[in-house]
């Protein structure tokens, strides 16, 4: 994609840059077992999705572009497009928001996700290119 095509995720920053463009999120960005993890809603919504939360399964759906990614709280298995596939980490709820792991959110719509680091090696931003 093109550099207007790219969404950016700060660690431990409510906010994300979509094509340049600086949107506050409800909650930060964090790391958790080695992964970043985002609030689903605010990421899927700044790919351009469409999102569903089912309260009584946990479950979060997105949709995008015909593709269709189901993520249910507490568990490594989604799916997409009904095909079933295992993600190495769980999404987890805090202060009533889901957070997934934002590699396999990204790359179940073929976004390409490339992280930039800190000197000590942990993760500063993610770049998302659409």
């Amino acid at each position: 994609g093109t550099f207007e095509d790219v969404v950016v995720v700060s660690i431990g920053a409510d906010k994300i840059i979509v094509n340049n463009e600086v949107k506050a999120i409800p909650a930060a960005a964090v790391i958790k077992d080695s992964r970043t993890f985002v609030p689903f809603r605010a990421l899927a919504e700044a790919f351009g999705a469409d999102v569903d939360y089912d309260q009584a399964t946990g479950a979060v759906t997105a949709e995008l572009n015909g593709v269709k990614v189901v993520m249910t709280v507490g568990s490594p298995v989604y799916t997409v497009n009904g095909v079933e596939k295992t993600a190495d980490v769980a999404p987890f709820v805090a202060d009533s928001r889901t957070f997934v792991p934002v590699r396999f959110a990204a790359e179940a719509f073929g976004i390409e996700v490339v992280p930039t680091y800190n000197t000590d090696g942990t993760t500063a931003d993610v770049l998302f290119n659409m």
